[in-house]
């Protein structure tokens, strides 16, 4: 039962792990209809650090471009990367089911031949998401380059696949930042996300010298984030 018990374990930490992201200050999560910006206070390398949500793989996830960004390689649009993952929601949902409810039960009450069969649909499961995500991306034109080393993780280590909807869609930016995305929020979602984002804001500027172009920038667009609260109140 112990052994049992750390293969458990060892999956769900892998799992975990690989929910964390990192993004660049004022950059956001799309999920849902709702942003994320991740912590103000814990950072990697200068990075925010945003943890997707665990219970709910089967929901698409996207990165915003950050604040301020330059024009460059082409990024596709929301609607389009969100149609794009669609079909890859239920798929997602079953291997959720299948890592962490099948193949667990059948660990400890059926270690036999149904924990193998288990095991084996995770895997056919996996291979069947890649290929549709693969072939879903080249129908949107949206880069597949991202999916050939996010596809050998998956295939490698199990527990990881079961992010795979959500991976794929935070491999390339859309063509929004999240003060554009703000306005895609209903009122209550887009106040919250208003205030995270003027804390973001507000962390990175305090790391920068006060003369700095990229401070002043960043204070314009603190007090016009403020006004806009302003004049929702009124």
């Amino acid at each position: 039962m112990i052994a049992e018990a750390a293969v458990i374990a060892l999956a769900a930490g892998l799992y975990l792990f690989d929910c964390v992201v990192l993004l660049e200050r004022g950059q956001a999560l799309w999920s849902r209809g709702a942003l994320s910006f991740g912590s103000n206070h814990y950072q990697i390398r200068g990075k925010a650090v945003a943890l997707l949500n665990p219970f709910t793989p089967f929901l698409p996830a996207f990165r915003t471009l950050p604040l301020f960004s330059t024009p460059g390689a082409p990024h596709p649009r929301l609607s389009k990367a969100v149609r794009a993952l669609a079909p890859a929601a239920a798929p997602g949902l079953i291997q959720f089911l299948l890592i962490f409810v099948a193949m667990p039960y059948c660990l400890y009450r059926a270690p036999g031949w149904p924990f193998f069969l288990s095991l084996v649909l995770a895997y056919l499961n996996a291979i069947a998401m890649l290929v549709l995500i693969w072939w879903r991306f080249g129908k949107a034109d949206i880069p597949r380059r991202p999916l050939a080393v996010l596809g050998f993780g998956w295939l490698a280590c199990l527990p990881l696949s079961v992010n795979c909807l959500r991976k794929a869609g935070i491999a390339s930016t859309i063509a929004i930042d999240a003060l554009s995305a703000l306005r895609l929020l209903a009122a209550p979602e887009r106040q919250l996300a208003r205030e995270a984002l003027k804390a973001q804001i507000e962390e990175a500027a305090h790391d920068l010298d006060e003369n700095d172009q990229q401070h002043r920038r960043l204070d314009e667009l603190r007090l016009r984030l403020t006004r806009e609260a302003d004049g929702e109140r009124v």
